[in-house]
């Protein structure tokens, strides 16, 4: 993969965002560069590379001024990873005048989603589940899980996964560690797990990337690896790596 730039704030088009927004951003960088180091992790500023990597959630919902910022990536308890924050503007509300009716402003509503990318040591089919509850998402037309726990199935959507395939991975192990670690919404695309974070103060904090880092860690052993899986079905819902 061809990686973004380093650091340089004025490098990133941050200019034309709002200056709380570029603000946050850098902040963001900053504490990422700074522990990247701390690490011996690598780290850059952005990587547009990684915007159109995968489509899955959110990758796929709406909204423009993509960037994929404060990426980090290293190797954390013997698992390959990457770490990055996921920017978008999915609604531009119009302000008028009242009398003429003229436009005046635009306000954006923005979307930031933190996202772990893990490699594994093999492929896997692919599989989405995200959490009913979840607000970025628009989730309400997909079926549910289809395992034999109805109060989990209640909890969680499945996005265009071989009901087959749910039942070979969502076994009850990774169930009750799915809903014990609060890993809600993660995917498999090849041989990478995603999970997907929403910060609700719009950032991820150093020591919540470490902390999921071990909650991952504690779940991919659980995954199915080196079982036989069924055929994929339907087409992966997502473009080919190269």
């Amino acid at each position: 993969m061809s990686y973004g730039r380093a650091l340089g704030v004025k490098d990133w088009g941050l200019d034309t965002m709002d200056t709380i927004e570029a603000k946050r951003i850098e902040a963001t960088n900053y504490e990422r560069y700074q522990m990247a180091t701390g690490y011996g992790w690598q780290f850059w500023a952005d990587v547009p590379a990684l915007l159109d990597r995968w489509q899955v959630l959110p990758f796929n919902q709406r909204g423009d001024k993509r960037l994929a910022f404060g990426v980090v990536q290293g190797n954390y308890q013997g698992l390959p990873f990457t770490v990055f924050d996921f920017h978008r503007r999915p609604v531009v509300t119009s302000v008028h005048t009242r009398w003429t009716n003229k436009k005046v402003n635009e306000l954006d509503t923005i979307t930031i989603d933190s996202v772990w990318v893990i490699t594994l040591p093999v492929a896997m089919p692919f599989f989405q589940i995200v959490g009913d509850t979840e607000p970025t998402f628009d989730t309400e037309h997909y079926p549910e899980p289809p395992t034999p726990d109805r109060k989990f199935n209640r909890w969680y959507k499945m996005i265009d996964t071989d009901p087959n395939v749910a039942m070979r991975i969502l076994t009850p192990p990774l169930c009750a560690a799915m809903r014990q670690l609060k890993l809600h919404n993660w995917s498999l695309v090849g041989n990478e797990l995603l999970y997907v974070e929403h910060p609700i103060f719009g950032r991820t904090k150093p020591d919540e990337i470490v902390e999921t880092l071990g909650k991952l860690a504690q779940l991919v052993p659980l995954l199915p690896m080196h079982q036989p899986m069924p055929q994929q079905y339907p087409p992966q819902g997502y473009p080919p790596r190269y």
